[in-house]
C-alpha cells in the first residue's frame, strides 16, 4: 500500500516536472496579449467592425455618380398586331389589321444618374458612422470582457498551483515524518498507533495533492479557453501571487467623476440614443422633396434576319438629359406616425441611460465594499496562515524531540491544510473582488496597461 501511495506520489511530481519543462511560460499581461489575438470573440467583434466601416463607404458610395450599361436583344416570336381604320389605306373596310415593328430587336447603352438634393443621404451618412461607432464600442466591450475573464481565470489558476506547492511541501514533511515514525517502531520507541495516524494524515495528504493537480490542469485548460489557444497546447504561468495583497491592483478604491463616461456599456446605451435620434432626421427626411440628375445614351438595331454585325446594317443613336423632382404631398400619415416612434425610442433610450447611472453608482458601492471586506479577510486570514505555520513546526520538532503526541502532530497539519485552503480562498476573492471593482470603474484597460 505504501509503495503505490509512493508511486502516485512521484506521478504527481512528474506531471508537474513536465509542465515546468515543456510548457511555453505565459505571465498575466501576455497571456491577455494572447487572448487579444487569437480569442474567438474578439475576431469576431473585429470583424463586425469591418462590416460597419464598409457599412460607411456604401452609404458615401450611393451618393456619387451612378454608370449603369444596359443592353436588350428581342426576339419577336409573333409580331404584335394592330387594328387601323380602312380609310388610312383607301379601303372600305372599317378596320384593317396591321403589324408593327420587326423581328429582331436590338439595343445598348449608358445611363448616368447623378442625385443632386436629398436630405436621407446625408442623415444616412451620420447613422453609418453611428453604426461605427457602436461597433468599436462593442469591440472595446469585448476586450474588456477577455481582461476581466482572463484574469480571473489566470488568477484561478495561480492560487491553486501555490495551493498545490503548498500541500507537495506538507507532503514531502509528512512523508519524513512517517518514515521517521515507522523507524521508531521497529526499534521499539514508539506505539503502533501513532504510525497509523501519521499514515492517515500522510495518505489524506496525498490525496488532496492529486486533487490539487486535477484542479490546476483543469484551471489552465479554462485559461487556455479564455486565451483563444488549443486545450492540447502545454502552458506554465510566470506570474506568482504576491505577498503584498496592496500590489495586486492600481487604486483601486480611487474613484472619479468620470465613472459613468469610463462605462462602455454606458457609452453603448449613448451611441443607441443616437441611432434614434438619426432614425428620427431619417423619418423626418421623407418630407423633403429629392432632386436627380439623369442622362442617356443609346445604340439601336432593328431587323427581320438576324444580321446586326452586318457592315452595311444601320444603327440608330439617342441620347437625353433630365432633371427629376419628386416632392411628397401625403402619404397616408405613415411618416407622420414613424416620427413619433422615434419620439419614443429617444425616451425610453434617455430613461436606460438615468437608469444605468443608477445602476452603476449601486454596483460601484457594492463592489467598493466587497474590495475593502476582501481586504480585511485576507489580513486576517494571513495571520491565521503564519500562526499555523509556526505551530506545525514547532509540533513537528517536539515530535522529533519525542515531547510531543502523533495527535497533536497530526491535528496541527490537519489545521495547516485547512488554513491554507482557507488564504488560497480568500485570496481568490480578493482577486475577483478587485477584477469587478476595476470592472466597475470603467478602468480594466488601466489595470491591464500597469501589469508588467
Amino acid at each position: 500500500m505504501k509503495d503505490m501511495k509512493s508511486i502516485k506520489l512521484i506521478t504527481v511530481l512528474f506531471g508537474v516536472f513536465c509542465f515546468q519543462m515543456f510548457g511555453q511560460s505565459y505571465s498575466l499581461k501576455q497571456a491577455i496579449e494572447y487572448a487579444k489575438q487569437n480569442n474567438s470573440n474578439i475576431k469576431i467583434a473585429n470583424l463586425n467592425f469591418d462590416v460597419s466601416d464598409k457599412k460607411v463607404k456604401e452609404t458615401i458610395g450611393s451618393g456619387l455618380p451612378q454608370l449603369d450599361f444596359t443592353g436588350s436583344l428581342e426576339d419577336n416570336l409573333k409580331i404584335q398586331t394592330q387594328l387601323l381604320p380602312g380609310v388610312m389605306f383607301g379601303s372600305s373596310e372599317e378596320l384593317i389589321p396591321v403589324k408593327f415593328g420587326t423581328k429582331y430587336n436590338l439595343s445598348a447603352g449608358l445611363q448616368l444618374t447623378q442625385k443632386i438634393f436629398d436630405y436621407s443621404f446625408w442623415v444616412g451618412i451620420d447613422a453609418a458612422k453611428l453604426n461605427t461607432r457602436l461597433s468599436e464600442q462593442k469591440l472595446q466591450k469585448i476586450e474588456e470582457e477577455i481582461i476581466y475573464n482572463g484574469a480571473i481565470a489566470y488568477y484561478n489558476a495561480l492560487v491553486i498551483q501555490k495551493q498545490f506547492e503548498n500541500l507537495k511541501a506538507i507532503l514531502a514533511a509528512s512523508e519524513q515524518t512517517l518514515k521517521s515514525t515507522e523507524l521508531k517502531y521497529q526499534n521499539g520507541m514508539t506505539k503502533k498507533i501513532d504510525v497509523d495516524k501519521i499514515k492517515v494524515s500522510f495518505n489524506n495528504t496525498i490525496s488532496q495533492t492529486q486533487q490539487a493537480e486535477l484542479n490546476y490542469k483543469q484551471a489552465l485548460n479554462n485559461l487556455k479557453y479564455e486565451m483563444g489557444m488549443p486545450v492540447d497546447s502545454t502552458i506554465t504561468l510566470s506570474d506568482s501571487i504576491s505577498e503584498n495583497i496592496r500590489g495586486l491592483f492600481f487604486d483601486a478604491l480611487q474613484t472619479n467623476n468620470t465613472v459613468y463616461e469610463n462605462r462602455i456599456d454606458y457609452q453603448i446605451l449613448k451611441t443607441n440614443r443616437g441611432l434614434y435620434e438619426s432614425e428620427k432626421s431619417n423619418n423626418i427626411a421623407a418630407f423633403f422633396p429629392t432632386l436627380s440628375f439623369s442622362a442617356d445614351y443609346s445604340y439601336q438595331a432593328q431587323c427581320s434576319k438576324f444580321n446586326f454585325f452586318a457592315s452595311d446594317k444601320d444603327w440608330f443613336n439617342s441620347s437625353s438629359i433630365g432633371l427629376t423632382l419628386k416632392v411628397p404631398i401625403f402619404s397616408g400619415f405613415q411618416n407622420y406616425a414613424k416620427v413619433e416612434q422615434s419620439d419614443l425610442n429617444i425616451k425610453i433610450a434617455e430613461e436606460n441611460l438615468k437608469l444605468a447611472e443608477q445602476s452603476i453608482k449601486v454596483e460601484l458601492s457594492n463592489y467598493e465594499i466587497q474590495y475593502r471586506s476582501a481586504l480585511d479577510n485576507i489580513r486576517n486570514e494571513k495571520e491565521n496562515l503564519d500562526l499555523a505555520e509556526s505551530v506545525f513546526r514547532n509540533t513537528q520538532l517536539e515530535f522529533k524531540q519525542g515531547a510531543g503526541s502523533s495527535l497533536d502532530l497530526v491535528q496541527a497539519e490537519s489545521s495547516l491544510r485547512e488554513t491554507q485552503n482557507n488564504f488560497y480562498t480568500k485570496l481568490l476573492g480578493l482577486c475577483v473582488a478587485g477584477l469587478d471593482l476595476e470592472k466597475s470603474k470603467g478602468t480594466l484597460n488601466n489595470f491591464y496597461n500597469n501589469l508588467k
